[in-house]
């Protein structure tokens, strides 16, 4: 049975980024007939999220969806990320995205919400409907001969909808996922992000060591700056550190009392006389969110029936930047993968998609685990060692790094595989 609908729960990155896949696919193959409904929980588009790092590849993908030439006048460029200790201001090394002939782009710093906004507006443009404040409460498989023949989903407001392929890009806490496999739940990794932004309104800019982004590596976490605008006048800060276990799920705005212990707190680890444009950087943040980070355990269940998982509903990892570029990584390999094998059953097509993906994914997610361990709590000898260990890291990992960021989904040969019958 070909499939000809598709339900996309989930309105985030992922989603919309899945429509997209879809549209450009069914107007370019005219073989292939599809369209696609999203479905997103939250009655507006979500701005959690911060100002998030998109890699060459996130680029040449938006670029591929269309998406891309609507960011330039939005996000600043990030040709590297300059890495310094924050014991004593040294610079330790670059993480470079300045390789124009393997990668095409240099890396973009966006904020989160203007990022979405740009893709629902292309979506708009592709003629893509996504539904807003509709609620999943229920998820059935319909069932011909032992064989999946369709998805049934009802809402909240008793609407429901039908389709051939339910595609799960609702987030870490996903409802699909839960239907798919129940034991499989967030877990949170002891870390938490204090994040904020602020105007640069006194020429902060002229006492700064670094162009576009820096990290700051120390024994309570790592602090990072960015500017997150082509002019270089909205800067964003991120406190990267451990933490206690937060109760809430998502990011907050912290107010009042709450406001300035976060704040306080945040000085206190990474304020240093030696460094002290850092006290500045800290103290300009306008307001402070709270991001608990989770993590799923790996090796989970992808699909089952006609459905499957997508982005961080599938494979949530701490934050490495690089996580966004892999979910979209995510729907642009799984629609190929549809595309190249439509007409055969989901099953079949769910088979390629994963024996493709999952190899890179768990790369990726025992890759994140690594540099997360590194911002939790240490003593003076630990951090010294991690600080001389940064600079010789970078310096090894140099090629791989620039191998990784030219990698592209869409050079994979879809049947280089012995999985399709």
């Amino acid at each position: 049975m070909a499939i000809e609908k598709v339900i996309i729960i989930g309105g985030g990155i992922a989603g919309i980024a899945s429509a997209l896949c879809l549209a450009r696919i069914r107007n370019e193959n005219p073989k292939v007939n599809i369209t696609c409904t999203v479905y997103e929980i939250r009655s507006i588009p979500s701005t959690i999220g911060g100002a998030i790092n998109l890699t060459p590849n996130a680029l040449r993908y938006l670029e591929h969806l269309g998406v891309l030439s609507k960011l330039q006048s939005r996000g600043a460029p990030v040709p590297f990320i300059e890495i310094f200790s924050q014991r004593n201001g040294a610079k330790l090394g670059v993480l470079s995205f300045d390789n124009a002939e393997k990668s095409k782009h240099q890396a973009m710093r966006i904020q989160r919400g203007l990022l979405l906004d740009a893709m629902l507006e292309t979506a708009k443009e592709a003629g893509i409907q996504v539904q807003f404040g509709k609620k999943v409460v229920e998820i059935g498989m319909r069932d011909e001969q032992g064989q999946c023949n369709g998805v049934r989903v009802r809402f909240e407001d008793g609407e429901v909808a039908e389709g051939d392929l339910l595609l799960g890009c609702d987030g870490i806490h996903s409802y699909v996922r839960s239907v798919l496999e129940l034991d499989r739940k967030p877990v949170y990794s002891g870390i938490a992000t204090a994040y904020g932004m602020f105007d640069d309104r006194d020429g902060l800019k002229k006492g700064l060591p670094f162009d576009t982004t820096a990290l700051w590596s120390g024994r309570r976490g790592s602090l990072l700056a960015s500017w997150a605008n082509p002019e270089k006048t909205r800067m964003y800060v991120a406190a990267v550190m451990e933490t206690q276990e937060v109760a809430s799920r998502e990011g907050w705005k912290v107010i009042g009392e709450d406001q300035d212990a976060v704040k306080a707190n945040v000085m206190e680890r990474f304020h240093n006389p030696s460094v002290p444009y850092l006290q500045r950087l800290i103290a300009g943040v306008d307001a402070y969110f709270l991001y608990p980070v989770y993590k799923l355990p790996p090796h989970g269940k992808w699909s089952a029936g006609c459905a499957i998982l997508l982005g961080d509903a599938a494979h949530a990892m701490p934050p490495q930047g690089e996580s966004l570029g892999l979910a979209i990584e995510d729907t642009i390999l799984f629609t190929r993968v549809l595309e190249a094998y439509y007409g055969q059953s989901c099953a079949e097509i769910f088979m390629v998609y994963e024996k493709l993906r999952k190899p890179r994914i768990d790369a990726a997610f025992d890759e994140a685990n690594f540099r997360w361990e590194n911002v939790r709590d240490v003593g003076f000898i630990v951090s010294y060692l991690r600080e001389w260990m940064t600079t010789l890291y970078l310096w090894w990992m140099k090629k791989a790094h620039a191998d990784n960021m030219a990698y592209d989904v869409r050079n994979i040969d879809m049947h280089d595989t012995n999985t399709k019958s």
